[in-house]
């Protein structure tokens, strides 16, 4: 198995220096709710079918994590499995269509998570017969988008999927992007727009 690396937020994001004048950032056209992966669900909230579906999505994930994570050191792999599983969190967000739940998820562990606060992150769809993570195999991540403490769902004009950007503290001077786009079913690392860098590197302060 690839080795996953224990933090979630080096040198895939852009690095964005903090500035001090408050106007420089004004109105944009990627102006969007900002969400805290702190106002998530517990995964628990889910029936236990759908927890089931998403823990199969994740499984592999879950052993990539155990390589690295100090809590699985002294647990067996059936035990570490259950303890990530009560820490995993949700938050919908534009399903891409009635029958379908887009959820990303975020493993909440301060073994994991680092001392900024940068979870791991699953873009999950999850219907009637299976959960999927869309984001494919990456060397040291799995399956996940990287790691981070929030994220902004834009709607991508007609598609059915919404953009989604992930952000992370870098330091407390600096936020990371990481921008993800769906194409054909499948969500791909793009790049981030100027605007939506500048705009969005005064999160941390709001």
């Amino acid at each position: 198995m690839r080795r996953l690396s224990n933090t979630f937020s080096m040198p895939l994001f852009l690095l964005l220096y903090a500035m001090t004048a408050h106007g420089a950032h004004g109105p944009s056209s990627c102006a969007a709710k900002i969400h805290s992966f702190k106002d998530s669900a517990p995964l628990a909230t889910l029936t236990k079918q759908q927890q089931k579906k998403v823990l199969q999505a994740l499984s592999d994930d879950i052993a990539e994590i155990a390589e690295v994570d100090i809590a699985s050191t002294e647990k067996s792999k059936a035990a570490y499995r259950q303890y990530v599983a009560q820490r995993l969190q949700f938050q919908p967000v534009r399903p891409a269509s009635s029958k379908e739940q887009l959820l990303l998820i975020s493993y909440h562990s301060n073994t994991v998570c680092g001392q900024h606060e940068n979870c791991p992150v699953w873009i999950v769809s999850l219907d009637a017969s299976k959960a999927r993570s869309l984001v494919p195999w990456q060397k040291e991540l799995g399956t996940s988008a990287g790691g981070g403490w929030g994220f902004v769902s834009r709607p991508d004009g007609a598609a059915p999927y919404s953009e989604l950007i992930l952000l992370t503290h870098l330091s407390s001077a600096q936020t990371g992007l990481a921008c993800y786009r769906e194409t054909k079913k499948q969500y791909l690392r793009v790049p981030c727009s100027p605007e939506c860098s500048r705009w969005l590197q005064y999160a941390d302060e709001w």
